[in-house]
């Protein structure tokens, strides 16, 4: 029964893994697609920006809006390029290693960087779209919410149970050489 699991959660694993991989790769094409086609999107996909845009945006601001949003997205990349490793691990039926350890810490402070990358996001991409607007129109907009320190808190717990696990696993191998 306990190798009938064990070879489920490899198998699970691998999926997963695959998951993250393909996710890794759309992330930066379906950036790129949202802000080259930004102009003839309907009006409901552009509602989660921080700044109303009433006017067509020319190629060079929706460039400038894609590297904007590289900021967020390689927060979001390098979350995935961990969890893919942490997969592998599982896959390979390594469950409680250091290498685990060290990819949940690297989970918790890509959390806590997302809240920061998200942050610059936001200011940047209300200049980047208001940039060309006449004065007084241009708007600069910062914002941190409940999600954000809903998040803050979960990746410093993450780092909290990883910094455990590696003292767990200290203590386990204190006492396996104990004679």
């Amino acid at each position: 029964m306990e190798n009938e699991n064990r070879k489920r959660i490899q198998q699970v694993s691998g999926k997963f893994g695959f998951f993250f991989s393909a996710l890794i790769i759309c992330i930066p094409v379906f950036t790129l697609l949202y802000w080259l086609f930004f102009n003839s999107l309907p009006k409901g996909f552009t509602t989660e920006l921080p700044v109303l845009t009433n006017q067509t945006l020319s190629l060079s601001t929706r460039a400038l809006a894609f590297l904007v949003s590289l900021i967020p997205a390689s927060v979001a990349i390098y979350g995935l390029l961990t969890l893919k490793e942490l997969f592998k691990l599982y896959q390979k039926g390594i469950v409680f290693s250091a290498e685990n350890v060290k990819c949940f810490r690297c989970l918790g402070y890509t959390l806590i960087s997302w809240v920061g990358a998200n942050m610059i996001f936001i200011l940047l991409i209300s200049v980047v779209l208001t940039f060309n607007n006449p004065v007084g129109e241009r708007q600069i907009v910062a914002q941190f919410g409940f999600s954000d320190l809903a998040t803050l808190i979960t990746g410093a717990v993450v780092i909290l149970v990883s910094w455990v696990m590696i003292e767990a696993s200290k203590l386990e191998d204190e006492q396996a050489y104990t004679i």
